[in-house]
């Protein structure tokens, strides 16, 4: 049984908005609309942009900044895609719907899903020390995890640890798989 920190519980009725973050403004606005008549009260959506048919769009904003050589430098997050990030939990905590964020995905063609066990752990810790003051939060390690396999299973057990040391409220830690 789910149940909030006072007590009052919590049934989820979720849906799937993957990418929704990494669309355009209008689109982003027309999914929060459509969400506030809904009954939904949980969405899963991804930090990372999602490369698929229907859905191959280039985002203006990324986690991280790159390097001198084109790669991912995960030391230096991009300000403004967090609090694009943030702005979004926000307005689904205002509609009182639990944000399930997949933390990582397979579905990539950035460069995000071969991100090395340390490079995990650095975004994992920004990420983490980030939002996790925000209680509509959920972490969700990966959709299917199991596609990814630049990681190990001790990999997964490792990033878990790490999020669960990260948070200081203990929110929910979830991983998919296939």
């Amino acid at each position: 049984h789910f149940r909030y920190a006072d007590g009052s519980g919590f049934f989820p009725v979720g849906t799937t908005c993957y990418a929704w973050i990494h669309q355009t403004p209008e689109l982003v606005e027309q999914t929060l609309e459509t969400l506030a008549k809904s009954p939904f009260n949980k969405i899963r959506m991804l930090v990372f942009p999602k490369h698929m048919p229907y859905n191959n769009n280039e985002p203006d904003l990324f986690p991280f900044m790159k390097n001198d050589d084109g790669g991912w430098d995960v030391s230096r997050p991009d300000f403004e895609f967090w609090r694009h990030l943030e702005s979004n939990i926000e307005r689904l905590c205002e509609l009182g719907i639990e944000a399930d964020l997949i933390l990582f995905h397979p579905y990539d063609r950035w460069g995000f899903s071969k991100l090395t066990h340390e490079e995990s752990l650095i975004y994992l810790e920004y990420c983490v020390r980030r939002l996790s003051a925000y209680r509509n939060i959920w972490w969700s390690l990966a959709n299917e995890y199991e596609l990814l396999f630049s990681k190990s299973l001790e990999n997964w057990m490792s990033i878990g640890e790490r999020i669960s040391a990260e948070d200081p409220y203990g929110h929910l830690i979830s991983v998919h798989n296939i």
